[in-house]
């Protein structure tokens, strides 16, 4: 016989069901957001705990991925939920040696493990081209070319395009006018200096007559469109960066000045930085630089702006002949700004003060690293500052808060290059 709900108690039983129905619901979404989140129950302490999130790459894809002696399912690529801590990570795969690597996770923390490059069990080598002398080589910042130069004293330049499984080999040539022609019986050289960060011009720099020296913008779709920037600009630089993430604006260091050029509008700007030792650049419009002693045996960090009437200062050092060193780059919208003084690595995160405001400036980071810097750079995603050292380099990690060094097996000299066996000029590899 069918129950009645009498007309009194029906907006109370519907009431009771709708707020059971809701609860339930929002239950229900704050358990999968603490599971999206990375929280779980751990049983051995009774209590509710944030991990992170682990996602694992390689190449080739399809490793085996043993994480802290517990081998996944699921292949490369793929993503595991941790626990907060270090994690000991191994991709297997036949035919390749086993990668391995220790990670440290924080709480709520993505972990990418999507750089590893499994090497063959087994190399065979093959030969793709042959070279009767090789003096430098370049690789393009995106690692799509390759600009290889044989004879120091030859204007042309080998092209190599290594995108695909088949290399292309093309030949650029400095057209004639684009380069000074060294006196007779005067000695003269090219050396290849840096990559536009489009990968469209390459920097070099041509030692002639002993102590001369003049830039050329060689162009790598149009060589004959190359540009001398000493003639272009009837200056003498003793540095050039490429400004930004094109080709076509620069910054020179003419002695102790920098400016800025633009190569299509063939201007150049009034002068951005004096009295200065070093120099970064940072986007198209700043350069961050670190001065000579000044009259109070100071030195200073400073910046200046194309937008800036006059550079600013972010911080001063005792003129005490030890290295300073800084550079800039932006990480996830962060503003960050590291300095080397003497053995210490310091990054500090915010704004930058101007003349008007003292800036947001907070300490980020402080490493101790060995003497002898000779250099500071922000990697091209921002997320590594590399301090060049004597026997080798330094990184800062911005993302997972950590230090590595790594030691060269052999000495080399400033550029990177080995110092043991023959001349730089001189070394004769068989084959690339």
């Amino acid at each position: 016989m069918k129950r009645h709900v009498s007309k009194h108690r029906q907006p109370w039983l519907r009431t009771a069901i709708y707020s059971f129905m809701t609860l339930t619901v929002t239950v229900i979404v704050a358990l999968l957001m603490l599971v999206v989140l990375g929280y779980s129950f751990d049983e051995k302490d009774g209590r509710l705990e944030q991990g992170g999130l682990l996602q694992f790459s390689s190449i080739p894809t399809g490793a085996t991925v043993t994480l802290d002696e517990l081998r996944l399912g699921p292949r490369t690529n793929t993503k595991s939920t941790v626990r907060a801590g270090s994690h000991n990570v191994s991709f297997e795969r036949d035919g390749y040696r086993t990668w391995t690597k220790t990670i440290k996770i924080t709480p709520g923390q993505v972990g990418w493990l999507n750089y590893a490059r499994l090497i063959p069990t087994t190399i065979n080598t093959e030969s793709l081209h042959s070279f009767a002398m090789l003096t430098d080589a370049l690789p393009s910042p995106e690692r799509k070319y390759m600009l290889l130069h044989g004879v120091a004293t030859d204007p042309t330049f080998t092209l190599t395009d290594i995108q695909g499984d088949t290399l292309r080999y093309d030949q650029l040539v400095l057209p004639e006018g684009s380069y000074t022609l060294p006196s007779e019986g005067k000695p003269h050289s090219f050396e290849l200096v840096s990559w536009s960060n489009n990968t469209d011009s390459i920097l070099i720099k041509h030692l002639y007559n002993d102590a001369e020296s003049e830039w050329i913008l060689l162009d790598r779709g149009s060589p004959e469109e190359s540009v001398n920037i000493n003639k272009l600009f009837g200056v003498k630089p003793n540095d050039v960066r490429f400004a930004g993430n094109g080709d076509r604006l620069l910054f020179v260091r003419t002695d102790d000045t920098v400016r800025r050029i633009n190569i299509d509008e063939q201007t150049l700007s009034r002068p951005l930085a004096n009295n200065v030792d070093t120099f970064t650049t940072f986007e198209e419009k700043t350069v961050l630089f670190t001065t000579k002693p000044d009259d109070k045996q100071q030195r200073t960090v400073s910046y200046s702006s194309i937008d800036e009437s006059a550079p600013v200062a972010i911080a001063t050092y005792p003129a005490d002949g030890k290295p300073l060193f800084a550079s800039m780059g932006t990480y996830f919208n962060q503003r960050y700004l590291a300095t080397v003084y003497d053995t210490t690595l310091i990054i500090q995160r915010g704004s930058l003060p101007t003349k008007d405001d003292k800036g947001s400036l907070k300490a980020y980071a402080a490493q101790i690293i060995p003497e002898g810097a000779s250099n500071l750079t922000n990697g091209r995603n921002s997320r590594f500052f590399a301090v060049q050292l004597p026997d080798g380099y330094a990184v800062y990690d911005l993302e997972l808060k950590k230090y590595d060094k790594t030691t060269w097996a052999n000495p080399t000299d400033p550029r990177g290059h080995p110092r043991t066996g023959p001349n730089r000029k001189d070394i004769t590899p068989p084959t690339l």
